[in-house]
C-alpha cells in the first residue's frame, strides 16, 4: 500500500521541526558563569565551634544593648540578621523609651549541632541547640526591680545563624524556644 504524498510530507516537516530543536543556534551565547559558594567550615565539628562562639558574641553584644546607659543600637547589626534583627531593633526602642534595662548575668551552655548547611546558601546554614540559662538577670526601670518575681528556669533554645560572607561570621537570624522544661 502506497502512501499519500502528503502524509509523506507532514512526517517529513514533524522529523524537520523535532530536530532543529536538538541542533545548536550559531546565535546562541554560553551562561554566565556563576559564584559558586564554598561552606566556610570544613567539619561540623568546626561549625558548632563557629556558633559556640558567635552565640557568645550575641549574648556579650545583648547585655551591653540593655545596659541603662545604651542608646546606640548599632552594635546589634554585628550578631544579628534578618527578621530576627528587625525584632531586636524594634525592641531596643521600645526598651529605651521605657527606661527599662537588665542586670545580672546570662550563660549558656549544652550546645549541640542540629544542621551544618553545606549547600549554596549562607542563610540558615547553621542550626543549634542549647540551654540558655536566663535565671541570673532581671528587669530594671529607675532602679527597681520590675520582673521577673522569680528567676527564669534555664530552657532548651533553637538558635539558627546565617552566614555573613562580608565580614565570615555567623549572625543570629533566628532564636526561638525549643522546649520549655529545664534543661
Amino acid at each position: 500500500m502506497r502512501l499519500p504524498n502528503l502524509v509523506h510530507a507532514a512526517g517529513g516537516a514533524l522529523l524537520l521541526a523535532l530536530l532543529s530543536g536538538c541542533a545548536p543556534s550559531d546565535a546562541s551565547t554560553p551562561p554566565e558563569p556563576s559564584s559558586t559558594f564554598v561552606a566556610p567550615y570544613a567539619t561540623d565539628e568546626e561549625a558548632l565551634a563557629a556558633a559556640e562562639e558567635a552565640y557568645a558574641e550575641y549574648v556579650r553584644v545583648m547585655r551591653e544593648s540593655y545596659r541603662p546607659d545604651a542608646s546606640d543600637p548599632s552594635a546589634l547589626y554585628t550578631v544579628a540578621s534578618g527578621g530576627h534583627l528587625m525584632e531586636l531593633l524594634s525592641e531596643f526602642e521600645d526598651r529605651v523609651a521605657d527606661g527599662r534595662y537588665l542586670l545580672g548575668t546570662q550563660s549558656f551552655d549544652q550546645i549541640v549541632l542540629q544542621r551544618y548547611s553545606r549547600d549554596s546558601s549562607s542563610s540558615e546554614m547553621i542550626a543549634v541547640y542549647l540551654c540558655d540559662d536566663l535565671s541570673g538577670l532581671s528587669i530594671y526601670r529607675d532602679g527597681e526591680k520590675i520582673a521577673p518575681d522569680e528567676p527564669i528556669p534555664p530552657t532548651t533554645m533553637q538558635v539558627v545563624f546565617d552566614f555573613n560572607p562580608d565580614s565570615k561570621s555567623l549572625l543570629v537570624s533566628a532564636r526561638d524556644l525549643w522546649s520549655s522544661e529545664t534543661c
